[in-house]
């Protein structure tokens, strides 16, 4: 007797846990799995208070580009950056890159207040006109393009909340941006921080390039941040390429110039 009632109360047990193990599932699928809002209002909100973040003063400070690639050595490169106040609705951010062969290959980004960005890259003195208008090139052969260094996604017509999650451990508005015709991709979705951006200053964590397919294939990622003259700047970012394996890393160092 005392054997069965034994067995019953173990029964019993077993069934409280497997409901409670079937209660916390749901709650982690549901956590995983938010619900799309999908809100173009709140999208293109959320869109115009990034554009309307500009840097308080000139910045300039010293950094690598670290290039890795299946099969291949990783190529590390001396990188300069520089922000220029242009006006109070315009500035410059320059991305100059030291080439294996001695030579510097610099990237400047005008960024204008209702403009999407423009973009100039020069090769030594000579400037290459044909990347005037073609921000889908690499900058020193790197997984970075003129247009993902200028977040020229952010100025495509169509901005989306998709929805609200974690990412990062940190509580994020996730941003659908879609271009009106042929564009280096098909659809970007952008992960900010929900803190900064109550602050007035919407930090991006995490941002995912779909193809035409609408599959992710690149991934742009922040490692880490660094308040600067009272403004977050960015530390340490890492673009993947899920196609091609290869990653490039940008790391900053703001007190050295």
């Amino acid at each position: 007797m005392r054997t069965g009632h034994c067995q019953r109360r173990v029964t019993a047990r077993l069934r409280v846990v497997a409901g409670l193990l079937a209660c916390l599932g749901a709650v982690f699928l549901y956590a995983a799995a938010p619900a799309p809002l999908n809100d173009p209002v709140e999208g293109r909100k959320l869109a115009q208070e990034m554009l309307a973040v500009q840097p308080a003063e000139n910045l300039e400070f010293s950094g690598v580009m670290k290039m890795a690639r299946p099969n291949a050595d990783e190529k590390i490169l001396p990188l300069r950056t520089k922000v220029i106040l242009v006006s109070d609705a315009a500035w410059k951010s320059i991305y100059e890159a030291r080439l294996p062969n001695g030579g510097v290959e610099s990237l400047t980004i005008l960024h204008t207040r209702g403009r999407s960005p423009a973009y100039e890259l020069r090769r030594g003195d000579a400037v290459d006109a044909v990347l005037e208008t073609n921000s889908a090139a690499s900058f020193a052969g790197s997984e970075f393009t003129l247009f993902d260094l200028g977040l020229g996604f952010i100025h495509w017509p169509t901005q989306i909340l998709h929805t609200r999650e974690m990412r990062k451990g940190r509580g994020c508005d996730v941003l659908e941006s879609r271009p009106a015709g042929v564009a280096p991709y098909s659809s970007v979705r952008t992960w900010i921080d929900q803190e900064s951006r109550s602050q007035g200053q919407p930090g991006v964590l995490v941002v995912e390039a779909r193809d035409g397919q609408g599959s992710p294939f690149k991934e742009f990622e922040i490692k880490s941040m660094k308040k600067v003259a009272g403004q977050w700047q960015v530390q340490e970012m890492e673009l993947r390429n899920r196609e091609t394996k290869a990653r490039t890393r940008l790391l900053f160092d703001f007190d050295k110039k």
